[in-house]
């Protein structure tokens, strides 16, 4: 079991050629997928293992050893267990008895910021949301002060109704809820194109 304070954990397929964003890797190709999910990766790490404060944690399928550029993901991680996202999540509920946060490995604009904001936002709040402009979340993290319900049934996962779903099962029970910056998670081609002409033109 996981113990230590603020722990962030990157939910990510392994980017293994053919593997990664099979959606996208139809306009991008593997190989550009694989190096773009790496990329992320590698951005996510920069910015959290340099800060002792955070216990950075790869929750990893399938179970395979790899390398990133500059980084072996052989220690330090938890493989996924479910078959929804949400079971995947609250899956980690039961390995990780203190606050933590999870994030993809698709959201190239993630800052130390906002995953600081987060786990300020879960000193008052049970569940901190990022939502995401596709009507989904690219982060949801849970303080653990106390026991609260699985608030991912009945989700419509693959829809525009998740994060609707998820804010009516945390009404629903009860559950207090804060939100962290919204971002752009990158499944489809669309989401890439808005990605790149935001970047190029910031």
């Amino acid at each position: 079991m996981v113990v230590m304070n603020k722990n962030i954990i990157l939910m990510t397929k392994i980017p293994i050629h053919g593997f990664s964003k099979s959606r996208l890797a139809q306009h991008l190709g593997n190989s550009n997928c694989k190096r773009f999910t790496l990329t992320n990766i590698e951005s996510i790490k920069k910015n959290i293992l340099n800060k002792r404060t955070f216990n950075l944690i790869f929750y990893l399928t399938p179970f395979n050893k790899f390398r990133s550029f500059s980084f072996s993901f052989s220690n330090n991680n938890i493989i996924q267990k479910g078959y929804s996202l949400g079971d995947k999540i609250w899956y980690l509920k039961s390995k990780i008895s203190k606050s933590f946060l999870v994030v993809g490995s698709d959201i190239p604009k993630i800052k130390l910021k906002y995953l600081s904001l987060a786990f300020k936002i879960l000193k008052t709040k049970d569940v901190v949301i990022g939502p995401t402009y596709d009507k989904g979340f690219w982060l949801i993290g849970f303080s653990n002060k106390k026991a609260v319900n699985n608030p991912f049934k009945g989700i419509r996962w693959g829809t525009v109704d998740v994060l609707e779903d998820l804010l009516k099962n945390l009404k629903k029970y009860n559950i207090k809820t804060g939100y962290c910056k919204k971002l752009r998670d990158i499944d489809i081609f669309d989401d890439y194109c808005d990605y790149k002409l935001r970047f190029k033109n910031r």
